[in-house]
């Protein structure tokens, strides 16, 4: 079974290159520097199952790439990183199932974990 393809989207590049280590032997990478790449690779990327991604970075920031991918991409599964921890009201302008939360800094355990919920694909029943 092919594994899932994932984007990672950071502006920091110690950062992009730390994350798809962890998650290179569990996923297929692709990298984006900033909001505007991570937005075009995640609209014409075929198979995409997941976006790992900052909040702040330049061009679009990663609440603007989440809410236009969910629309045009809805099956893509989002996990949207934050060096502050994510208002209330911005949890509640994204559907649960699709969009998961991870405050910096975190636990690279807790970013697999949260990963392989994420991102998985479903059990067929």
């Amino acid at each position: 079974m092919p594994k899932p393809l994932i984007l990672i989207a950071d502006d920091e590049e110690l950062l992009r290159e730390l994350y798809a280590e962890l998650l290179q032997p569990h996923y297929e990478i692709v990298l984006a520097r900033n909001g505007t790449e991570a937005r075009e690779k995640a609209l014409s990327t075929p198979g995409l199952r997941g976006i790992l991604m900052d909040v702040q970075m330049p061009g679009m920031n990663g609440l603007q790439v989440a809410r236009e991918v969910l629309v045009k991409r809805p099956e893509v599964r989002i996990i949207i990183m934050s060096g502050t921890d994510v208002t209330y009201r911005v949890r509640q302008m994204f559907a649960s199932e699709q969009v998961a939360f991870l405050v910096k800094p975190f636990e690279l355990e807790a970013l697999l974990l949260l990963a392989k919920q994420h991102f998985s694909p479903p059990v067929p029943e």
